[in-house]
């Protein structure tokens, strides 16, 4: 079995991987379990290709495969994916992948394709439903309530929803715990995305520094950060242009701006109330050039600059 990994959930990644490793007997994981960075692909094809010594499964795990990164031999080299024998699970996992490249379409040729893209911050409904799911597998009671807390303190990040959700298992020992409890335990510091992006739109320069260093300190991708700062700017440009058109009833902005849930529409029209037009209109602009440069390489200094040039759009309006 052949596997193509995608997308910004690395929790969600990880777990499918966990998944695949509890198929691999256990006493023989020394001998069926391989990880290779994309630079070896040569070795990781030749590992998948030889079967079992055991006769059991084996698998194969090749990591940060971008696939921008292989040209022409690794396209050769991956010719040989039809010898790949059945009880070989070979897994490609990617952040994100270009699916106009002739390397993507050869391996699709022969892989199961699973996407786990990040839930957007601000689909509260989605995080919280997730992080539901999660703490019914390890038989965590949560009230409503305290879903809802997690859910604002914790954000889109599973990885943490998961670690936190286990702490909170071992400490309740299987009894429900009180929301002040949680409070205390999971304390809400979550600066994220969407945050940065209502700063820029205030024009809050000092808070748009504290809340981008705060992401990048913890590691959070660029392209995560200029993803949902792009999502959100369009979504306030798209809301405001329906508005100064004409258009009142929320339900047709919701239709109009693709926005799935109608009740967001009072907060959106509260949030572009006193924002410019033109500034929004600039900002998108800025934002998806942003996006095209860390695309090709740019670092947290260039997305600083770039942010605090469009902060600045609004602190003149």
């Amino acid at each position: 079995m052949i596997v193509l990994l995608t997308g910004d959930d690395q929790h969600a990644i990880q777990e499918q991987l966990n998944q695949y490793k509890a198929e691999i007997d256990a006493q023989w994981l020394t001998l069926c379990y391989h990880r290779f960075p994309a630079d070896r692909l040569d070795r990781a094809i030749s590992v998948a290709r030889t079967r079992s010594l055991t006769g059991g499964k084996k698998l194969v795990i090749v990591e940060n495969c971008h696939l921008k990164q292989w040209g022409d031999t690794e396209l050769e080299t991956l010719q040989q994916l039809v010898q790949v024998p059945e009880f070989t699970i070979l897994v490609f996992v990617a952040t994100n992948v270009d699916k106009r490249l002739k390397i993507y379409k050869h391996i699709v040729k022969y892989a199961k394709l699973f996407e786990f893209p990040l839930i957007p911050p601000w689909r509260t409904d989605l995080i919280e439903k997730a992080i539901s799911t999660q703490a019914k597998k390890i038989k965590l009671v949560l009230s409503k309530g305290a879903v809802e807390y997690l859910a604002e303190a914790i954000g889109n990040d599973m990885t943490r929803a998961a670690a936190e959700l286990r702490k909170l298992y071992t400490y309740g020992k299987g009894r429900q715990l009180e929301l002040a409890e949680i409070k205390e335990l999971v304390p809400c510091q979550t600066q994220n995305s969407l945050q940065l992006a209502s700063a820029i739109r205030q024009g809050e320069s000092n808070q748009v520094l504290h809340l981008l260093d705060d992401l990048l300190s913890r590691s959070e991708p660029l392209m995560v950060i200029v993803a949902t700062l792009l999502t959100q700017f369009r979504t306030w440009l798209w809301i405001k242009s329906a508005i100064v058109s004409g258009i009142k009833k929320d339900s047709e902005l919701a239709q109009m701006c693709s926005i799935s849930n109608p009740n967001r529409i009072y907060y959106l029209r509260q949030e572009v109330a006193n924002t410019s037009i033109n500034a929004l209109a600039k900002a998108v602009t800025m934002m998806l050039d942003l996006d095209i440069s860390i695309k090709r390489g740019a670092e947290s200094k260039d997305l600083l600059l770039i942010i605090l040039s469009v902060s600045r759009l609004f602190k003149l309006t």
